[in-house]
């Protein structure tokens, strides 16, 4: 299923991290693992697309991540571990996806994998939006990120502001994605 993904994201010290999470605790709904293995293609690099799967409580979900006029169009699809491995071992599948990415000339057999991100996730509703607290390794780093996740731009933006001004924070714009950071890190 397609929608639109607008989210504000901040990267956070470690320090401030966990006074959040203190400060949320009793409000968070889910705490959870997952891990993100990411997908590349220089074509997808160059039209601003991610591909990843993301593997969270014993599921597994391919998604697609495309540029939008407000925040990305994000392309889910949930798929099993078998059709994890096919994807990883470049066996030909037909989703809507795979479908979408082989009209723009892009081929399983073209991807590269091997790139992952683990998260440790702690999520709060809030009337406007989720908010979610997360521990990120990846390539020997380690991150600490706030992110809000809308469906209303202008009305999540001043939410977020208010969540974040207790602790002396300026949101400017978002922080670089997970995978830009972890290509930084695999590049440096």
């Amino acid at each position: 299923m397609e929608h639109i993904e607008i989210e504000f994201k901040m990267l956070l010290d470690e320090k401030l991290f966990h006074q959040i999470l203190k400060d949320y605790k009793k409000q968070i709904t889910d705490s959870y693992q997952q891990t993100n293995y990411y997908l590349f293609h220089p074509e997808l690099e160059k039209r601003k697309y991610s591909l990843r799967i993301r593997e969270k409580k014993g599921s597994y979900e391919l998604t697609l991540k495309r540029p939008a006029k407000e925040g990305l169009k994000e392309l889910n699809l949930d798929i099993n571990q078998e059709i994890k491995e096919m994807i990883f071992n470049h066996q030909d599948i037909s989703n809507e996806i795979f479908d979408l990415l082989k009209k723009e000339k892009i081929y399983i057999k073209d991807l590269q994998c091997g790139d992952y991100l683990t998260t440790i996730r702690h999520d709060i509703l809030l009337l406007d939006g989720m908010l979610s607290l997360d521990e990120n390794e990846y390539n020997h780093h380690h991150d600490y990120e706030i992110e809000f996740e809308v469906n209303d731009s202008k009305k999540g933006l001043e939410t977020f502001k208010e969540i974040i001004k207790p602790y002396h924070l300026q949101y400017t714009s978002n922080c670089p994605s997970k995978i830009k950071r972890l290509l930084q890190a695999k590049n440096q």
